[in-house]
């Protein structure tokens, strides 16, 4: 395989600007509230950002009813290591059987769209969590994919009214 770059494919286009947009807006809010955890909200903004508004709505919220999915599971999962213990062997066969059932629960809800989001979010939350108040870390991980779709939304939105009100101007001169 011989790698090529057509230098002609470069120039960004309206959504790569619209994407720009939606992580700085993403970053700025997330500083200006001295929040942590803008990765999972930038992530969810750049993916939730189509090509116009409805799409953005319609695969914003499958990312979100997944990433609750998989949180559920997550939750599920430290209620059940909570009883027996922290034990290898738990997240050995759980963690997977959990990841299907999170599969499984979003096709389900027929939510295809929310499946790699739902299976990210479970796995993020069981295995990178330190002990302590993990109810809570879930939460906030659903709540910052919440935040990056509504910013997608907003950009969205915004952009149409943005983009035409320009190319307005242009055709006036």
């Amino acid at each position: 395989m011989k790698l090529k770059i057509d230098w002609q494919q470069m120039r960004p286009g309206m959504r790569v600007v619209k994407s720009g947009l939606a992580v700085f807006f993403t970053l700025l809010l997330f500083k200006f509230f001295d929040w942590e955890g803008v990765q999972i909200a930038a992530l969810s903004a750049v993916f939730s950002l189509r090509e116009d508004f409805d799409s953005s709505v319609h695969f914003g919220a499958s990312r979100i009813y997944g990433n609750a999915v998989g949180g559920l599971y997550a939750f599920l999962f430290f209620l059940i290591e909570t009883a027996i213990g922290q034990h290898f062997w738990l997240t050995l066969f759980v963690v997977p059987l959990f990841a299907m059932l999170t599969i499984s629960t979003n096709v389900a809800m027929d939510n295809k769209p929310g499946v790699i989001g739902g299976v990210s979010a479970f796995l993020i939350i069981t295995l990178s969590i330190p002990s302590g108040n993990r109810l809570m870390y879930a939460l906030i991980r659903v709540a910052e994919t919440f935040i990056g779709v509504f910013i997608a939304i907003i950009i969205n939105s915004e952009w149409k009214k943005v983009h035409q009100s320009l190319f307005q101007k242009k055709i006036k001169k």
